[in-house]
C-alpha cells in the first residue's frame, strides 16, 4: 500500500475542471493501493455521497473537502478533519452560494475564519493568494 494521498481531486461535478465520476477516482485510488483519496469539488460536495459509497466497499478512507472561492476571487482547499468540519465547509458553501449570484459561489476570509475549526487548508492552486500578487505589477518605463 502506498502512503500517498491526493488531497486535492475534482470530479466531474466540478465542470471543465474534473473529468471522473467520483466512483471512478475512488475505484483508481484503490487500484494503484492508495490508502485515501481527498474529494475537493468546487464550492460544493457534489460527489461525496458516490465517492463515500464506493470508498466504504473498497475499504478507501475518504477525506471530505472542497475548493471554495473567496470573494476576492481567490481560492482555498479546504478538507475536514471531523463531523465538526464537515458541518463547518457545509455552513461556508452554503452561505457562499445563499449570497451569490446564480452558479456562483463566494465566502468572505472573515468567515473562513470563524468556521475553521475541524478544517485543514491546502493552498489554493493558481488562483491561490500565495501565488497571486496582492496588488497588480507595474512596470518602470
Amino acid at each position: 500500500m502506498s502512503a500517498y494521498v491526493p488531497l486535492w481531486c475534482k470530479s466531474n461535478y466540478s465542470f471543465l475542471e474534473g473529468a471522473s465520476h467520483p466512483d471512478e477516482l475512488v475505484e483508481t485510488a484503490s487500484f494503484f493501493g492508495l490508502p485515501a483519496l481527498a474529494l475537493t469539488d468546487r464550492d460544493g460536495l457534489y460527489g461525496i455521497v458516490r465517492a463515500h459509497q464506493r470508498a466504504l466497499e473498497l475499504g478507501v478512507h475518504l477525506i471530505v473537502g472542497s475548493e471554495v472561492t473567496i470573494e476576492d476571487g481567490s481560492t482555498i482547499v479546504l478538507l475536514a478533519t471531523d463531523r465538526e468540519g464537515y458541518r463547518n465547509l457545509c455552513r461556508l458553501i452554503t452561505r457562499g452560494r445563499l449570497r451569490s449570484g446564480k452558479g456562483r459561489s463566494e465566502v468572505p476570509w472573515q468567515e473562513v475564519c470563524e468556521h475553521a475549526r475541524g478544517l485543514i487548508a491546502l493552498w489554493g492552486g493558481r488562483r491561490s493568494l500565495l501565488v497571486a500578487p496582492a496588488e497588480p505589477l507595474h512596470v518602470a518605463g
